[in-house]
């Protein structure tokens, strides 16, 4: 079962951590939840507010990982802290978001192996990703990569896919066969913090 993306390690070396500020406001959702938010999905801004807007295909900035949420209940003005948010959601308000925002934060993503099989040769190549329903009972986000769209020779369309390939995330660093899903690392290709500078840690 896919469940979007997962923090594994730092590229330089560093602690993984996951924040809450841009400008001191900090990262924050509007009051009615626009949309479902889980842990694991990627995130923009819009307007100075996080939207889960990544959609299969879709290109564009990528501001980092969503974490959880805290906010107050509209009702009980209970504060309450949360891994994934329904969509419609009521604060009182807006919601405090939590983010992984490092661009040099390698994560850990399903490929679904599906058209064309990633081997060993993708390493460095750029992906597309692909969206999926995320979990009420785990609270994951639903999406990951689609393994027919990795690109090592990029044209200007493929330079904005949101994903780079950094290696095989299964214990014995092996690439699954055509129609079985497997564990990737990646780094986020099209982050509005940073960019890919070229220089990957072997995976």
């Amino acid at each position: 079962m896919a469940y979007g993306l997962e923090p594994i390690r730092q590229a330089n070396g560093g602690t993984i951590r996951n924040n809450n500020f841009v400008d001191g406001n900090g990262y924050r959702i509007a009051a009615t939840a626009p949309t479902a938010y889980f842990e694991g999905d990627t995130v923009s801004l819009s307007s100075g507010l996080l939207v889960q807007d990544i959609g299969s295909g879709d290109l564009g900035a990528i501001v980092g990982v969503f974490w959880g949420a805290e906010y107050a209940d509209n009702s009980s003005g209970d504060v309450k802290f949360v891994r994934s948010i329904a969509v419609n959601t009521v604060a009182k308000a807006q919601f405090k978001a939590y983010v992984y925002d490092d661009p040099s934060t390698i994560f850990k993503i399903q490929a679904d192996q599906a058209g064309t099989a990633l081997t060993s040769a993708d390493v460095g190549a750029v992906v597309q990703n692909l969206t999926g329903s995320g979990s009420t009972v785990t609270f994951k986000a639903g999406s990951s990569l689609d393994s027919s769209t990795a690109s090592n020779t990029q044209n200007a369309t493929q330079q904005a896919y949101p994903f780079q390939i950094v290696g095989s995330a299964e214990t014995d660093l092996s690439y699954s066969a055509l129609g079985t899903t497997m564990d990737v690392l990646v780094k986020i290709n099209t982050h509005s913090w940073g960019r890919y500078d070229g220089n990957f840690p072997t995976a």
